[in-house]
């Protein structure tokens, strides 16, 4: 999987997520044209770097090796995680969840 690839995942990634080129440079602290270069496959990203935007999009950095359509698959912890969650008959606690772990994951330590 060449650059291109993984900037057109970087782009899918970013745009699911509801981030801005601008918005997403802020949270790995570069650029939105160091961004926009990225997504073009014009720069390649070190692993430091790729590590930052994953984690900046809440997700694993194999996401960025996946073909479209491709499932990552779930780490017990997250299979666990939606099967309870999906065990859950009530949609206001659900719906709880939803934002007590959105929330969760914007709070840096």
């Amino acid at each position: 999987m060449g650059s291109k690839e993984i900037g057109f995942q970087l782009r899918q990634l970013r745009q699911r997520a509801g981030y801005t080129l601008e918005q997403l440079a802020e949270k790995v602290d570069v650029t939105s044209q160091q961004i926009a270069k990225y997504e073009a496959g014009k720069n390649l990203m070190n692993t430091d770097r790729l590590q930052r935007i994953a984690d900046a999009l809440s997700v694993p950095v194999q996401e960025f090796f996946c073909e479209s359509g491709d499932v990552v698959p779930l780490q017990v912890s997250e299979r666990v995680l939606v099967d309870s969650f999906r065990a859950i008959e009530n949609a206001d606690i659900q719906e709880s969840i939803v934002k007590f772990t959105i929330h969760a994951s914007k709070v840096k330590e």
